[in-house]
């Protein structure tokens, strides 16, 4: 039986997460609280003694996906460029101890549930990933190809419309 504490603090920031996604208007403060989001879906695998799961959910979401986003928001006109006080910084801090704290339960409970539980081997994971499940992962690619290639035409469509200020100025 798991462990009810790590699951429910990994549900929680999860949710906390998701919510912050959906709600916050900046795109770098998204794209950080779909890192945190998807950081904490990581210690729930963790949590549930599906490491490769997790080890997967870390570098594919948390370091691939996460980091295509960023660099899309830095080509947006602003440049994703934010200002930073002291309230926002101390917020950041909470979330971020909140994430290890979560992490650390997700870490403790993963050592004391997986002496219970069989092992997968990668290679009983990656057998069906490269045979049956071979299409949709590879079509992954193109789609998020196609997504940059959107974000970049709708930015130079943006900066290349003139505004009311360059119309006046003009003699």
């Amino acid at each position: 039986m798991l462990p009810l504490v790590p699951v429910v603090v990994c549900c929680a920031l999860a949710a906390l997460t998701g919510i912050g996604v959906i709600a916050l208007r900046r795109p770098v403060y998204v794209a950080v609280a779909l890192l945190g989001h998807s950081l904490s879906l990581a210690a729930l695998y963790l949590a549930m003694s599906a490491q490769f799961s997790a080890a997967a959910q870390t570098l594919i979401y948390s370091g691939a996906i996460v980091v295509l986003f960023l660099i899309v928001v830095a080509l947006l006109p602003s440049g994703g460029a934010e200002q930073t006080s002291w309230p926002r910084m101390a917020a950041g801090a909470v979330v971020l101890v909140a994430m290890l704290a979560g992490l650390a339960t997700a870490v403790l409970a993963s050592g004391l549930a997986h002496a219970n539980r069989e092992v997968f081997s990668v290679e009983q994971v990656g057998a069906p990933l490269f045979a049956e499940l071979l299409l949709p992962f590879e079509l992954t690619a193109p789609l998020l190809l196609a997504a940059i290639v959107a974000a970049i035409a709708l930015w130079r469509r943006q900066e290349s419309r003139p505004t009311a200020d360059d119309e006046g100025a003009r003699p």
